[in-house]
């Protein structure tokens, strides 16, 4: 049986940056503010990490009924603090789940939410009615005080999304791509603790390939497109996602947006935008979304889903 989201939550670290923390020379505030549209991002502490801040989030969904009959567990993250063990192995121990789930972690940032929910949907013969996506990311450990690129975009967060099974297909059509030609766009090496992102080469290949990618999933999944209510995009910033809504042809209002308040989570920037729009019930009841996710790999994927 096929599975829908029946609630999502989520947690961030307890400190909060502002434009007006970062010291750079010569740094034009409002010429950033007005090309990223971020503002206020979140930055992990010492004790903080994906571990903690997954720990938190889950917490605020699960419940003893939910954990007997949970049947698996997607964890998405680049930012674990060890090599091995896998971080979902270890989650399952802390937050007291069943032995017999399948656990597995998720290494595709920006679009591994929309590869989480792919692998959920093929778990159409498990027997389990619950299943688990906890997305964390902790960019911020790895991103220098002096990296011009990166420090005013990424922000650390998790979200823990609970999927039920549902006699209705929630998840439609998916359709992904990747290009590792782009990998050192946005690289992390194992010799480095400093991420490096060529913002300009990643907003080209972006513009470039993700309009063109949700037009052709929207054609070749036969979705009317007066039948979509919003797009819930991946937040890398204003400037990305007001140049993917231009080339789109559609409305603001069609599009939901946060990287304002959150900045850019990475994996968490889907989650987070489902999460507002359920709590505010922006959503309806047959009501037609589409999800992309895109950045490092560089990956993309995108989800019909029929709310």
């Amino acid at each position: 049986m096929p599975f829908r989201i029946n609630s999502i939550k989520s947690y961030f670290p307890k400190k909060k940056e502002n434009l007006n923390s970062l010291k750079f020379k010569n740094l034009n505030k409002n010429k950033l503010l007005k090309a990223s549209g971020i503002n206020e991002r979140y930055v992990s502490s010492k004790n903080e990490n994906v571990i903690t801040l997954s720990l938190q989030s889950a917490k605020k969904i699960l419940n003893a009924k939910i954990k007997k009959q949970l049947g698996f567990l997607f964890f998405v993250s680049q930012t674990s603090p060890y090599k091995f063990p896998s971080v979902s192995c270890i989650l399952q121990h802390e937050l007291d789940l069943p032995g017999d789930i399948f656990a597995v972690d998720i290494n595709m940032g920006c679009s591994g939410y929309i590869y989480a929910l792919k692998l959920a949907n093929s778990f159409m013969h498990n027997k389990k009615k619950y299943g688990l996506i906890i997305c964390s990311d902790t960019y911020t450990k790895y991103i220098d005080k002096n990296n011009r690129s990166c420090k005013p975009i990424f922000s650390d967060a998790s979200t823990s999304t609970l999927l039920e099974m549902s006699k209705k297909k929630f998840f439609k059509s998916f359709d992904f791509g990747v290009n590792g030609g782009g990998q050192k766009d946005l690289m992390l090496s194992n010799n480095s603790n400093n991420m490096y992102m060529n913002g300009a080469k990643l907003a080209i290949f972006t513009l470039n390939v993700i309009p063109d990618f949700i037009k052709n999933f929207i054609k070749k999944n036969k979705i009317k497109k007066n039948k979509i209510k919003f797009f819930v995009l991946h937040q890398a910033s204003k400037y990305v996602c007001d140049n993917i809504r231009k080339k789109l042809n559609f409305e603001k209002k069609y599009f939901l947006n946060n990287y304002n308040k959150f900045g850019n989570t990475v994996s968490s920037s889907i989650p987070l935008l489902l999460q507002e729009a359920m709590n505010k019930k922006k959503i309806k009841k047959d009501d037609t979304i589409i999800a992309c996710g895109f950045g490092v790999g560089l990956s993309w994927g995108a989800v019909e889903i029929k709310w």
